[in-house]
């Protein structure tokens, strides 16, 4: 939304920020919650460095992201790549909590991602690559594994 409002206005830090505000955003709802989020002893955890270092590789990868669509001149690919990129931190959550739910996730996010830049209508397919991801957060609070439940 920002995009469409602020046009070639919007900073070029913003895919940054857009990228990295679940993190906090999980942390906050767990403290909403009455959960303790992440603690010191869950930096020696495996899983939680795995799922750490997933996300500084995205890090990195996002300048690229970037750095393409500029060239290309395309914020329809702006949009994608970020789409794509930002449902890779669900691979080693969905392994860490074996459910598959994660893995799916990703696939899902990257298959219906691409279906969306390749078939939706020029005026509207960032919108479209935006909605496809959006989608697959349905999937994946109605599929994954609930702790206590699982």
């Amino acid at each position: 939304m920002a995009a469409y409002y602020l046009g070639e206005t919007l900073p070029s830090f913003t895919p940054f920020i857009a990228s990295a505000i679940p993190f906090p955003l999980a942390l906050l709802i767990d403290r909403l919650r009455g959960r303790p989020g992440i603690r010191p002893e869950s930096r020696r955890n495996p899983v939680t460095q795995l799922f750490m270092r997933f996300i500084t590789v995205i890090a990195f990868l996002i300048p690229f992201v970037v750095i393409a669509a500029q060239e290309a001149a395309s914020l329809d690919l702006l949009i994608l790549g970020l789409a794509i990129l930002a449902g890779l931190v669900w691979v080693p959550h969905g392994w860490g909590a074996n459910d598959p739910a994660g893995f799916v996730h990703f696939v899902m996010r990257a298959v219906l991602c691409y279906a969306a830049y390749l078939l939706a209508p020029e005026a509207v397919r960032g919108a479209a690559i935006a909605g496809a991801a959006a989608l697959t957060y349905v999937y994946a609070i109605v599929a994954m594994k609930r702790p206590g439940r699982a």
